[in-house]
């Protein structure tokens, strides 16, 4: 039966977040206090900063051969000329077998307090019947299924590739379009976990209702340092032809001081031995304190940026103000400009929330929109391109 999407609560990120039971720090176990997690604002994702280094050793090394399946192409927005670069093949070629298939490795991140508070993905909690790690394998982003965006069927797939076909429709219709068997699917293979006992001052905490009672806060250059260590030396080379998604459950990222909170997601891009590596970072949400940012809805966002912008580096004319984003941003990250904007899609019994996200037209300013039935997003919040903005 044909899946239509359903609109959920939109508000934004922040006031799902600050919705979250903040408590005073109190007297724990251990040999010395964790911190207590202030909310002053609330992203979906994180840019990491690269170093000059960094940038030139990734653009001399990005579109490897050995590296995922890529495609880099030119869009004309207008009287501006950008060049792209997104994960599969080249929607607006002709494709002999336009359908790709990525290696997507989940791991799960166990995270361990020095005062013994644990969260573990892999662990069933006290409000719900099935891990984490369970619900994430059995979710949309791994489990194919047929699409619909409003009245049209854009086949059967997972979420991200059904997005994927959805925002490139006038490529993809299987009436008209040049590829209409255009596919980028993920292969999921589980890993097992990485184990992370995090120093006190990378650590802090907050209560929330759900597993040990408490939403857990890791600094996020702690976080993304041990991640890169865990990819070179524990995946190794062969990491670089795959997807590697990281999966924590009910545990958010700050920013240097945990007034900075929180981050519940991001992608980036390393070098892994001499060649290019992408990976995703999400939190599953189960507190059940944050409705419009709950279970698969951060995954859906970083794995769907990741997609169309795996490098972080595909830029745009300038659009903000709006979702996350407050100023201006100039880079295709489809996730941003609708986060906390949500659909819900049941599969298996379970209800779960994904988010809507912006199509290639709204960033490019293409006149008619690319997309499926003329939208400019995937649930129709955007019916128009990204307006200008100015710093």
């Amino acid at each position: 039966m044909s899946r239509p999407l359903k609109a959920t609560t939109v508000a934004m990120v922040l006031s799902a977040v600050a919705g979250i039971a903040l408590t005073a720090p109190q007297a724990v176990a251990g040999p010395a206090p964790i911190g207590t997690i202030t909310v002053q604002h609330a992203r979906l994702d994180w840019t990491p900063t690269r170093t000059a280094a960094q940038i030139a050793t990734l653009n001399a090394q990005t579109r490897a051969p050995a590296s995922i399946p890529t495609f880099t192409a030119t869009v004309h927005d207008n009287a501006s000329t950008f060049h792209y670069t997104m994960v599969g093949k080249d929607p607006f070629v002709a494709q002999t077998n336009p359908s790709t298939t990525i290696d997507t490795t989940l791991i799960p991140i166990v995270i361990t307090f020095s005062n013994g508070d644990t969260w573990d993905p892999s662990v069933i909690d006290s409000c719900d019947s099935q891990s984490a790690l369970t619900r994430t394998q059995n979710s949309p982003i791994f489990v194919a299924q047929p699409w619909k965006f409003g009245r049209t069927s854009v086949g059967s797939g997972q979420y991200i590739d059904a997005f994927q076909r959805a925002e490139f429709y006038s490529q993809t219709n299987p009436t008209t379009g040049i590829n209409p068997g255009y596919h980028v699917k993920l292969a999921l293979k589980t890993h097992a976990p990485l184990v992370l006992h995090v120093p006190t001052t990378d650590a802090a905490e907050s209560t929330t209702v759900c597993g040990t009672h408490k939403l857990g806060g890791v600094e996020i250059n702690y976080l993304d340092t041990a991640i890169q260590h865990y990819i070179t030396g524990t995946l190794g080379s062969a990491a670089t032809t795959t997807f590697p998604l990281f999966v924590l459950d009910n545990v958010v990222e700050y920013a240097g001081t945990t007034g900075l909170c929180c981050v519940l997601g991001y992608h980036n891009a390393m070098i892994n031995t001499g060649r290019p590596q992408t990976y995703g970072v999400a939190m599953y949400d189960n507190t059940g304190q944050l409705p419009d940012v709950r279970d698969t809805s951060a995954i859906s966002h970083e794995v769907a940026e990741w997609m169309n912008d795996p490098f972080g580096d595909n830029p745009t004319k300038p659009w903000g103000n709006i979702g996350q984003v407050s100023g201006c941003q100039n880079n295709l990250e489809v996730g941003d400009p609708l986060s906390g904007t949500g659909i819900t899609d049941t599969l298996n019994d379970k209800a779960y929330h994904l988010q809507e996200l912006a199509f290639f037209s709204w960033f490019y300013h293409s006149s008619p929109s690319l997309g499926v039935n003329g939208w400019f997003s995937s649930n129709k919040t955007f019916t128009t391109s990204a307006p200008p903005c100015t710093p």
